[in-house]
């Protein structure tokens, strides 16, 4: 960095007659020493390692040992605030300082040097350290037999939150803090990491959750004129839960998915419960059924059965349809599903359906769509399509009503039962809280609604057409639905035989048979 050299100067005279060299001897040269200054050259700087939120940063440099450099550090990119991390601080090659970052925190830091004369260099290209955000933690958790629910503590400076189950090849991302997985089992531990990101990854936390076990499924065996046999089915979970099964004065025995009880009452029925526990040792709802004792063994066909409960869960399946400014979306939920597995797909986005509501959302509007409801109970699968039209963009006031109402009435529970063996029905009408006012008609027969009201003397086996009126003081609007009454008739016996030691009695009736 410093120079230095002689100079030489002579001073010449010119006089006639006298040699050079006698001139040069005359005046002797007088001599100095001059001391010159190079730049510093540009020191660079690298991270060389990370612990916790310290981050290590190494200088390299080329200038002689002891070179005064300075060190700044900005929040901005362009160093518009700045802080002094050292002031003309004397520094070798592959010196080290550290820097302390907050959760989340970036930090972009330069370096320049000068020489002894106070020459100094430009800035170096600026490093860039970025803090990780801290790991999120759980907020809560929640699991059913078919659905885990995920819901962490926001992370400062995290864009992005990550999470993956040990069964995954990929993490799935989520951004609203709460993570949902459907695709789980009942009964079963699942094991899932999840952390946070900006662009550096957050430590990873780890959970471990088990499902639910889901109800069982009650199908008949075998039975006989004094014996029942029962078949389990495990509605999907794992082979390992142990079985319960209980009958109120009997003692059923369980062998492997079989309930059987021997030594009962002819031509009586007999209502048994079951129920199953988990490795996890928690225990799914009792499930029940009610079968009766015959002269000729009776199967029941599983098959009617997965449709009845299929049919039962399409009736309470529920949708709301609205739009703003950006585009149109669906809500859909359905109760009542029964240890069955039930989804829904609309614009190819399939999503599992329960009681809360779930969003089909970035759909244009005034377009038709299928809602497609699909019932599984992991052996049958039935499914059955909603067709759906979006508002147009800027909905009247009148309309947005209409729409409202006509998803208002779609969600009003219809029930329908009556006495046995009396030819008669009754249809109950369950109204959801609501600020509307709701008449309904049958048969020309009408009644006010604020929650419940029954509807009395109708004729089973037939069709009834239910009529709404939906008021909000302002705007009303009429629909219709259908619903069936069960057979209530007496069975009719049209002929009574005896062969050897059995009575055979053939009965006329259109109700189903009781297993």
């Amino acid at each position: 960095m410093k120079q230095s050299w002689k100079t030489v100067g002579l001073a010449l005279v010119i006089l006639t007659g006298q040699p050079v060299q006698v001139m040069v001897a005359a005046n002797p040269s007088a001599v100095s020493e001059h001391e010159e200054w190079t730049l510093a050259t540009v020191p660079t700087l690298s991270v060389t390692g990370v612990s916790g939120n310290t981050h290590t940063v190494q200088i390299e440099t080329n200038n002689p040992l002891g070179t005064e450099m300075k060190i700044e550090k900005s929040g901005d990119p362009d160093f518009s605030v700045f802080d002094v991390v050292q002031d003309w601080t004397p520094h070798n090659d592959r010196d080290t300082f550290t820097l302390d970052l907050q959760d989340a925190e970036t930090v972009y830091v330069h370096i320049k040097a000068r020489n002894g004369k106070g020459i100094e260099t430009l800035y170096s290209e600026t490093l860039t350290l970025i803090q990780a955000p801290a790991m999120p933690t759980l907020a809560s958790q929640e699991s059913t037999d078919r659905k885990v629910t995920l819901i962490v503590n926001p992370v400062q400076g995290a864009h992005v939150y990550k999470v993956k189950r040990s069964d995954w090849d990929e993490p799935k991302v989520f951004t609203d803090l709460t993570f949902t997985d459907d695709t789980v089992l009942p009964g079963r531990p699942y094991t899932y990491e999840f952390w946070a990101e900006n662009s550096v990854m957050s430590n990873k936390n780890t959970i471990t959750i088990w499902t639910k076990p889901a109800p069982p499924i009650l199908k008949v065996q075998n039975v006989t004129t004094t014996s029942i046999t029962l078949k389990v089915d495990l509605n999907g979970n794992s082979d390992d839960v142990l079985i319960e099964a209980k009958r109120e004065g009997g003692n059923p025995v369980v062998n492997g998915t079989m309930i059987e009880e021997t030594g009962l009452k002819e031509n009586t029925e007999y209502t048994y419960e079951a129920r199953v526990e988990s490795s996890n040792h928690e225990y799914s709802e009792w499930v029940s059924k009610t079968f009766r004792t015959g002269t000729m063994p009776v199967t029941s066909d599983p098959d009617q059965e997965f449709d009845k409960a299929a049919e039962d869960i399409f009736s309470e399946v529920v949708y709301q349809v609205d739009a703003d400014d950006k585009g149109a979306w669906v809500d859909v939920s359905v109760t009542n599903t029964r240890g069955m597995d039930v989804r829904g797909t609309i614009n190819g986005v399939t999503q599992l359906l329960s009681a809360t509501p779930v969003r089909y959302g970035d759909l244009e509007w005034n377009k038709e769509y299928l809602l497609t409801v699909v019932v599984s109970d992991g052996t049958r699968m039935r499914e059955k399509q909603y067709p759906i039209k979006t508002p147009e963009k800027g909905t009247t006031e009148e309309e947005a009503f209409r729409k409202e109402a006509a998803q208002f009435i779609q969600s009003i529970n219809l029930i329908a039962d009556g006495q046995l063996n009396s030819g008669k029905a009754w249809i109950d009408v369950e109204v959801p809280q609501t600020n509307f006012a709701v008449t309904a008609t049958i048969e020309g027969f009408s009644q006010e609604i604020t929650k419940k009201a029954r509807f009395e003397n109708l004729d089973d086996n037939t069709v009834y057409v239910v009529s709404f009126e939906v008021r909000n003081g302002k705007y009303s609007y009429r629909a219709q639905r259908e619903i069936t009454t069960p057979n209530r008739t007496t069975p009719e016996v049209v002929n009574i035989s005896k062969s050897g030691n059995h009575l055979q009695i053939e009965v006329l009736t259109h109700s189903e048979l009781k297993n």
